[in-house]
């Protein structure tokens, strides 16, 4: 992980308990843009439409549940570390490490729906309230790493900082963690998803710790024991949640492309694949691999044949990334409204009808997945980039800085957005809008 991200890190952690007291739920919202621009600006967020699209899914679920005191924002980072963590002001993130080794799309809920309890519960800022009196010497650590001339250095000084704030920042108290389990526990299973898989979750995480060292996730997250007993006693007459068509082959997605530590090698897969072809998942492996070699020829056949409830979307990616294209937009077609697969076809969709030209079917089908932006900010740029071909500068402009919005890069949003504010004229109310997109960003005075 680079330097930059871990000063980051623990900026996060360290800076922002000098400056709050009793926040109100807007001051918190902005505390939490700005927490989020700095993560967004040094972490990598997953692009992947697959695992970008569903856990935006998996959100809103549980959104049309609980009464939320703000908007939640869901942001995936590509990590091999096994974690996930909320802040301040409605923002969730989780990694692609965690997503790859949730075997069932319970737990994956699960995880989320505790990190809504948190934030539901107010977790984060009354922890920070409680230590605002305790970072000094941490501040000094980070000083330091800053100043240290070579990497090394700074990792040496960032460690002890990191170390100090895990254990007076990082971690939930055990009321904390309890109260997190209750609450999440039962918006999952409100949400459809039952309750029992974040426990199902801890017990996993737990048989791969064994004596080694712990995942990150339980550092962060720590009294799993107990609180696996608690979740228990909760939920005795709990049964199988049946999974969406769709989650199996994002977790093929999260251990093929994004080679998570630990996950199989692309041989392993082929050779799965080899043995038994007539396995959807080990064909889409098998896909994935194909296709990431360049061997499209080898990714058709393996994919051509499969039989899944989520066929049509598959096939039309594969034809996409083939290069037939009319075959690929009559497959992506099919898929309906209502299918878990639908908003993920419809951002191949979109893709195909720019390859093909029809920058006026493109356009509309960008504008049908705007709202899911800042879950995929490609979304934004697609369109902002079409709209600007097609002579709507402003909204090109525009869109162009929420892109650079949704990835943290606040001078590029805040010069897309000047230029936005010129040709929507300073008045309109889409330039006062834009204005106080950038006013949140920067966060409180």
């Amino acid at each position: 992980m680079r330097i930059r991200q871990y000063i980051v890190i623990a900026l996060l952690l360290v800076v922002l308990p000098l400056k709050i007291y009793g926040l109100s739920i807007e001051e918190e919202k902005k505390y939490g843009a700005q927490i989020y621009s700095e993560i967004a600006n040094s972490a990598t967020i997953n692009n992947d439409p697959y695992i970008s699209m569903h856990l935006r899914f998996i959100k809103e679920r549980l959104e049309s549940v609980v009464a939320m005191p703000y908007h939640v924002v869901l942001t995936v980072i590509e990590s091999p570390n096994m974690d996930a963590f909320a802040t301040i002001g409605g923002f969730v993130y989780i990694t692609t490490g965690l997503i790859s080794q949730c075997d069932r799309e319970e737990e994956l809920a699960g995880v989320v729906a505790h990190e809504f309890a948190h934030l539901a519960r107010r977790h984060i800022a009354k922890r920070y309230e409680k230590e605002k009196y305790l970072n000094i010497g941490m501040l000094s650590s980070i000083a330091l790493a800053m100043l240290a001339g070579d990497a090394k250095t700074q990792e040496a000084v960032l460690a002890t900082g990191i170390a100090s704030a895990q254990s007076m920042a990082l971690k939930y108290s055990r009321e904390d963690e309890d109260e997190a389990d209750r609450f999440g526990s039962k918006f999952a299973d409100s949400a459809g998803y039952g309750g029992f898989g974040i426990a199902e979750f801890l017990k996993k995480l737990r048989l791969a710790g064994g004596d080694k060292v712990l995942p990150q996730y339980l550092l962060t997250h720590p009294y799993h024991e107990e609180r696996i007993i608690r979740l228990e006693s909760l939920w005795p007459n709990r049964k199988p949640i049946p999974d969406s068509p769709i989650f199996p082959y994002i977790i093929v997605r999260a251990k093929v492309l994004n080679k998570i530590r630990g996950t199989q090698s692309d041989d392993i897969w082929i050779n799965r694949y080899t043995k038994d072809k007539k396995d959807p998942l080990n064909a889409y492996a098998a896909y994935l691999v194909y296709s990431r070699r360049g061997r499209m020829d080898d990714a058709l056949e393996a994919i051509k044949n499969i039989d899944s409830p989520v066929k049509d979307l598959i096939l039309g990616e594969a034809l996409l990334t083939a290069g037939k294209l009319s075959e690929a937009v009559d497959s992506l077609r099919r898929v309906q409204p209502g299918d878990s697969s639908y908003y993920i076809s419809r951002i191949y969709l979109a893709r195909a009808y720019e390859a093909q030209g029809e920058r006026n079917l493109a356009l509309d089908a960008w504008t049908d997945l705007l709202r899911y932006g800042n879950s995929f900010p490609e979304i934004f740029y697609r369109f902002a980039m079409l709209s600007g071909r097609m002579g709507m500068e402003a909204r090109g402009f525009e869109y162009l800085g929420r892109y650079y919005l949704a990835l943290g890069r606040l001078h590029l949003a805040k010069s897309n957005f000047e230029k936005a504010i010129a040709k929507y004229g300073i008045n309109s109310k889409e330039a006062k809008e834009l204005m106080r997109l950038l006013e949140d960003a920067k966060g409180p005075k």
